[in-house]
């Protein structure tokens, strides 16, 4: 890991106060229990590497007992896995919303706003996105496996602008799913590499390059 590439450290989610009695519901406790765990993992995995977390490392973070944790997690493999989903639909969400008061009809548009959101997110978040963007590659078959629906879940995105430009310039090339894959894996091949050499501050510097590629790909090939 690039020791200079990570200096950012938001904090875990505060702990409830301890003793005594407070007006929080017992399902209350225990959600703010598990974002603890969640923001932890994926810190801890971020500073030691997927292999050698431990759960010790994660309770010791989120400030929860030993049996808190498996009250909610079967182990670290599950706690990860649980805490890359979290990420995934926050990732997700955040793009939503930047599109939401974009025209349907101005693909080329939604393409920049998307990346520049995704992007930006990602920055938000940069213990998760290194967590998840590359500790994740050497993780358990679950967490493997959930990362192969996510890619199935961008590729489904890309689909969609492509829909778009196909019904505004239906003369323009036709792109392929096995293209859209490699769309993402680029994508993620630049997102990697930033952030190991310049660290995750810097992520939305990409977006003009990689706003520019996706259009390429999906045919805009003059955009501008």
């Amino acid at each position: 890991m690039c020791a200079t590439a990570r200096k950012s450290k938001p904090a875990v989610p505060a702990k409830l106060p301890r003793g005594g009695r407070h007006p929080l519901t017992q399902q209350a406790v225990a959600a703010s229990q598990r974002a603890r765990m969640l923001a932890a993992v994926a810190r801890v995995v971020a500073d030691k590497g997927y292999a050698t977390s431990t759960v010790a490392d994660v309770i010791a973070l989120a400030g929860v007992s030993r049996r808190t944790f498996y009250e909610q997690f079967a182990g670290i493999d599950d706690c990860f896995v649980a805490a890359y989903e979290s990420g995934m639909r926050a990732l997700f969400a955040a793009i939503r919303d930047a599109l939401r008061q974009t025209p349907t009809d101005d693909w080329r548009e939604r393409t920049r706003i998307a990346i520049d959101a995704y992007l930006r997110a990602l920055a938000a978040m940069p213990d998760a996105t290194w967590a998840f963007s590359i500790e994740a590659l050497g993780a358990n078959r679950k967490a493997l496996e959930y990362r192969s629906r996510v890619i199935a879940q961008w590729v489904a995105q890309w689909r969609a602008l492509q829909v778009l430009r196909e019904h505004a310039e239906p003369r323009g090339a036709k792109v392929s799913d096995a293209q859209l894959l490699a769309l993402v894996g680029g994508i993620e091949e630049l997102v990697r590499d930033c952030l190991q050499r310049r660290g995750a501050a810097r992520l939305p510097q990409l977006a003009d390059e990689a706003s520019a590629f996706a259009l390429k790909v999906l045919g805009a090939v003059n955009a501008k």
